[in-house]
């Protein structure tokens, strides 16, 4: 069982966050809810306090698995999915025919997220230079970082030792196969250094019901540097989708 934060009442939305981070991300947006929503934040396997095998190989199927599996177990398997950077690949694999909407945030493209070579040194250092990693997690939130920030650092650097290199390859690895047919909405912060606009716009083109949101003077993580926006941005989402004829997709 993930372990897993929670907020709110009404349509079931589970939040999924991305590399280096955890339920936590979403601290301020479980404390004021959107209306009519349920939040639920988990911890996948490896961060926070899911824990997760000292033999683990982290891969986005096997996140989604164990988001499906923390779905199922809590009867949420029509929930609504909210993917964070790496998570948006997560919530992707894990939709279902059953899954009633899915909304993107700065997330990986469904044809993964190549990470130089180079990179990879830098990404395993983590694990020992606090700074450096507080650096980088702050260019992840370069309008605005919560009081909690060193926090957010310390649960970073906890990460399953696997983590540090492995996210990366598994998002360099990972290619979406099966299309969600149903409601797709894909939020790009412009300041983000990370996830283009192209690759926005790529993700909003695969699916056949994708819009994109763009978001001014926001970087990768509108979670932590806006959570009202998102909150006002999710509040339109759930009354798209509680607008639809039930069964209709």
């Amino acid at each position: 069982m993930l372990s897993y934060l929670e907020g709110g009442a009404g349509t079931p939305v589970v939040l999924v966050h991305g590399n280096f981070a955890s339920k936590e991300w979403w601290r301020e947006l479980l404390q004021e809810p959107p209306k009519g929503a349920w939040l639920l934040a988990p911890d996948l396997p490896g961060f926070g306090e899911s824990p997760a095998p000292e033999d683990f190989i982290p891969s986005i199927p096997a996140y989604a698995a164990a988001l499906r599996a923390f779905l199922q177990e809590k009867g949420l398997e029509d929930a609504i999915l909210v993917g964070h950077s790496l998570g948006g690949a997560v919530a992707m694999e894990a939709t279902s025919e059953k899954t009633r909407g899915l909304v993107l945030i700065n997330s990986a493209p469904p044809s993964g997220l190549k990470t130089p070579e180079a990179y990879y040194p830098i990404l395993e250092s983590y694990r020992y230079n606090r700074e450096a990693l507080a650096q980088a997690l702050a260019a992840m939130a370069p309008t605005r970082r919560p009081p909690w920030f060193s926090e957010l650092v310390e649960r970073a650097q906890r990460m399953h030792p696997t983590h540090f290199q492995g996210n990366a390859r598994a998002l360099a690895e990972w290619r979406l196969e099966r299309v969600y047919p149903g409601p797709v909405l894909v939020v790009h912060g412009a300041m983000d250094s990370l996830v283009t606009r192209a690759m926005a716009e790529e993700t909003a083109a695969f699916f056949p019901r994708g819009k994109l949101l763009g978001l001014e003077n926001i970087g990768h993580s509108v979670n932590l540097e806006n959570p009202g926006l998102l909150k006002g941005i999710l509040e339109d989402f759930l009354k798209e989708v509680h607008g639809e004829v039930p069964g209709g997709g």
